[in-house]
């Protein structure tokens, strides 16, 4: 059973390789948040205020020595990654083209959206997203703005940024090990690291940039970690994520079938596999859609 485990933990392994000759160009980041720089702010200020280190702010902007100006403009990685994102939401349809007639409706109005999915107690229901904001005064001018065309049951649905025990894509390493902790020894291949919290197995493997840290891809393995808040069960996780966009059956070892929730939202995807009984989390896998 170990080793069959160990073999799931390298197919992901290879998938987040695969990965990297995506986001080694740098495309990884468009999303990072920034702040600019106001009178009396220092690096040192800065960092406190958004619980990085000097270092980590100077790696990430290619800082030479400490010195900033007001006005500059500062990426900030992993800011905002846990404030709350609106996303203008509307419809419940069972079909799926019902959904896709509305929004091709909607675009010949000037109106972008796309077609979502939520997966409750086993069924698929298609429901239409017109934007995810991160002002919630935007997010209300896009919701007057559908039901006026005729989305009558538009509202917002707040969430926050898809994350693993609070690791977002956008995090630095020394965020990570701040919130999962620091293991007992590491091993790397390429740009992916693998931290060992005991003997057995990996309980982390993360694809993050050499230079600065920022994560960009993790996966974690609850079996071999020591965090009892980091949800283990499918009922402990529906409590935490709510209901899936997306609930499927894949074959995992010895010809077993295990069930994945999949979960998507501004611009990220967090797959959730269940072991063969159904129940206990085998893995979170979460990665930047491409």
């Amino acid at each position: 059973m170990m080793k069959i485990k160990r073999f799931v933990q390298l197919g992901l392994s290879l998938l987040l390789i695969g990965s990297l000759f995506f986001f080694t160009n740098g495309s990884g980041y468009a999303d990072d948040h920034a702040a600019t720089v106001k009178k009396g702010d220092t690096l040192y200020s800065l960092s406190k205020k958004y619980n990085l280190t000097v270092e980590e702010l100077k790696d990430f902007n290619g800082l030479k020595n400490n010195t900033i100006y007001i006005g500059q403009k500062l990426l900030l990685p992993g800011l905002a990654k846990s404030e709350s994102m609106y996303a203008v939401v509307g419809g419940s349809f069972s079909k799926k083209e019902n959904a896709t007639k509305q929004i091709a409706v909607l675009k010949k109005k000037g109106i972008e959206a796309t077609v979502i999915t939520k997966a409750i107690k086993d069924k698929t229901f298609y429901r239409i997203q017109a934007g995810v904001f991160a002002d919630k005064a935007n997010a209300e001018k896009q919701k007057t703005l559908l039901i006026k065309n005729g989305i009558k049951d538009a509202y917002i649905d707040t969430a926050k940024n898809l994350d693993v025990h609070g690791v977002y894509i956008g995090s630095t390493y020394s965020q990570l090990l701040q919130q999962l902790g620091k293991p007992i020894k590491t091993e790397d291949q390429l740009n992916i690291r693998s931290l060992y919290y005991n003997s057995e197995g990996a309980g982390v493997r993360v694809n993050f940039n050499m230079k600065n840290g920022s994560v960009f891809g993790l996966q974690v393995y609850p079996e071999y970690l020591k965090l009892s808040s980091l949800p283990k069960d499918k009922s402990q996780v529906i409590k935490i994520y709510g209901y899936p966009n997306e609930a499927k059956n894949v074959s995992c070892y010895e010809s077993a079938t295990c069930g994945q929730f999949i979960y998507q939202f501004n611009k990220n995807e967090l797959i959730i596999q269940f072991d063969r009984d159904g129940k206990t989390v085998q893995y979170y896998d979460l990665s930047k859609l491409q």
